[in-house]
């Protein structure tokens, strides 16, 4: 029997929506507005199908993906920002390279961008979502700093033909009269409520999917492949013991999902280069809460299970709940295992990556004092070199794309924002 989606059209927008909240409500909340802004006039204009209103909608959504740091988000939510460059053009390559959004992502890059200032190059189309995506922007970051619409008309028209061309500007006026857009903003929706018909095939539902995974992943080239070498570990170990389809089927989600919950774990102390306090550990250890959280009950209880428990220990020594070998079962035991193998082998901003005899060792020693079980660190101990082997050739395309996406994003920053290309109004 082939198993069921763990992703689709009904959870993946609320799993999205959840995990980018933890980076900064802004950004989801703002997000969202824009989208809203968006989808009427993409509705007043009639121009585009159903599939391509669905992804600008989702690409307005997910426009500012490319900011991590609160200090730029602080810098993008001021209502005349000049610092666009960083956060629209790391956006850009990340929905380009690691989401179903390739064909509309070089939008995102120019979101910031007045029309004077445009390439002559770009699609017609790629600006007008661009341009779209830029002035519902800016009507949204209008409006939590002032009240009156009338105002905002009034500014709107000052810039016509500069910052907007003049047909978005007029779409944005018929929508507005069409669907009272301004007067709808004020109302809490989730993304099913912009659009509420969303349709995502399953193999566009997985590929959101690992689009967050790596957007928690990408950021330190530390943890680039965290996520798929604990997902490849705990696949092989439970292969080698001989674990069912179903098993396996659960495990490769668990693990997958594992680690969700620290987008919201500040980077400082992800990358802190040696013991963390007490404080930060408490801090370090709620991403597993947080994780609790993002997956909202949506996600199958077998496989949420796993992604939470995977610092549990069979002593009970481990967290959140502190719970012992016998509330334990293998797939949680196995996911468990491999995060720590995953730890051991990779880099941290503290240590180089440990070698096969060391890692084989700790795990050795945390078996017999009934931290971690046994029977899964004997099966990887014996299958060790074959199980490396298929971590790496997984891990490599990752890596190819992460080091890569580092090289374009340095030549584009370098095209546009050292060469002084203007992005902001020209008036």
């Amino acid at each position: 029997m082939e198993a069921k989606a763990v992703v689709n059209s009904n959870n993946i927008s609320g799993l999205i929506e959840r995990t980018l909240n933890y980076v900064d409500p802004r950004l989801v909340d703002h997000g969202k507005r824009v989208a809203s802004l968006v989808y009427g006039m993409l509705e007043a204009q009639k121009k585009y199908s159903a599939k391509d209103m669905q992804d600008i909608c989702i690409l307005a959504m997910l426009h500012d993906i490319g900011a991590y740091k609160t200090e730029e988000i602080n810098r993008m939510t001021q209502f005349e920002s000049e610092d666009i460059w960083e956060h629209s053009i790391y956006g850009y390559l990340f929905l380009a390279n690691l989401s179903p959004l390739k064909e509309w992502a070089r939008a995102v890059m120019f979101h910031h961008v007045a029309a004077v200032h445009l390439p002559d190059t770009l699609e017609e189309r790629i600006r007008e979502a661009a341009q779209m995506i830029s002035l519902a922007d800016r009507i949204d970051i209008y409006l939590q700093e002032n009240t009156d619409p009338q105002n905002l008309f009034v500014s709107l028209e000052k810039v016509r033909d500069a910052k907007f061309d003049s047909h978005i500007l007029d779409l944005f006026y018929e929508a507005e009269r069409q669907f009272s857009l301004l007067a709808c903003l004020e109302e809490e929706k989730d993304f099913h409520k912009i659009l509420p018909n969303v349709q995502l095939s399953g193999k566009e539902c997985e590929e959101y999917l690992r689009m967050m995974i790596f957007a928690i992943d990408f950021r330190s080239q530390h943890t680039v492949t965290h996520t798929i070498t604990t997902t490849r570990i705990s696949c092989c170990a439970a292969s080698h013991m001989g674990l069912s389809d179903a098993q396996i089927h659960n495990i490769f989600y668990g693990a997958l999902l594992h680690d969700l919950g620290k987008i919201g774990i500040p980077v400082e102390i992800l990358e802190y280069p040696g013991k963390l306090s007490s404080q930060a550990m408490a801090i370090m250890r709620t991403h597993v809460d947080l994780t609790e959280k993002i997956l909202g009950g949506t996600i199958d209880e077998e496989i949420t299970r796993i992604a939470l428990r995977h610092h549990e220990k069979l002593d009970g020594s481990g967290y959140p709940r502190g719970l012992t070998g016998d509330a334990l079962t293998i797939e949680e035991r196995i996911v468990a295992v491999s995060d720590i193998v995953s730890a051991l082998l990779g880099t941290r901003s503290y240590k180089e990556a440990f070698s096969k005899e060391k890692t084989l060792s700790i795990l050795e020693e945390q078996a017999r004092g009934r931290k971690i079980d046994s029977d899964v660190v004997a099966v990887l101990k014996e299958n060790f070199d074959t199980v490396l082997e298929e971590v790496e050739d997984n891990c490599r395309p990752i890596l190819d794309t992460y080091y890569g996406l580092r090289k374009e994003y340095q030549y584009l920053l370098g095209k546009y924002l050292y060469s002084g290309t203007e992005a902001a109004d020209p008036n």
